[in-house]
């Protein structure tokens, strides 16, 4: 592992791994406890979502709100998951729709995108995130985001991708004992 690497605890690049393609295709309710083990290990490795307890998981996967969703796949394991949600009311959305002028019913959330630890800097989370962007404007929407300021990898990824940043948010959750501020940055997708 380069200096690097190994003071930012990335792993390095192999090239092993990167000739291993995963499909991406749509989530079925088949995938659900796979994609929940999967996301357990994530939170272990990143505390992703920032502000849940493992056992809130469940909870936080499954959303009403849930458009479409996409799972990566490789020798028959889940190893990747994206999903858009097109809640009528969210803050991220609020933020996006005012810096656009765009109606939050012409925008639709990328959401709950998580990748296996171990594929990493291989370009699968960038080819979720480009999977579900192309599938917001066949509703009729623009896809928007919201990730953690203190998350730099995640902010340079959007940003390479050509996503705006539309603005801040902190979102103060105050049902948490003790209340948890999230501090988020919010992007647009590029234009279609």
């Amino acid at each position: 592992m380069g200096n690097t690497d190994a003071l930012l605890g990335r792993r390095p690049y192999d090239p092993a791994v990167r000739t291993a393609t995963p499909v991406i295709r749509e989530k079925t309710d088949d995938d659900t406890a796979a994609c929940l083990d999967l996301l357990t290990r994530v939170h272990a490795r990143d505390g992703y979502p920032l502000h849940l307890a493992p056992g809130d998981l469940p909870a936080f996967f499954r959303s009403d709100h849930e458009r479409a969703a996409w799972v990566a796949e490789r020798d028959g394991e889940i190893v990747g998951h994206v999903a858009l949600h097109c809640p009528p009311e969210d803050p991220t959305l609020t933020v996006a729709a005012e810096a656009t002028g765009l109606p939050v019913g012409g925008l639709a959330l990328l959401a709950r995108l998580f990748v296996a630890p171990e594929l990493r800097r291989t370009g699968l989370g960038r080819a979720l995130v480009r999977h579900a962007t192309a599938r917001a404007p066949v509703w009729g929407r623009r896809a928007v985001l919201d990730v953690g300021r203190s998350l730099p990898a995640a902010v340079a990824l959007y940003e390479s991708e050509g996503w705006l940043r539309a603005g801040d948010l902190d979102l103060h959750l105050d049902d948490f004992d003790p209340p948890i501020l999230l501090e988020l940055r919010v992007y647009v997708s590029p234009q279609p």
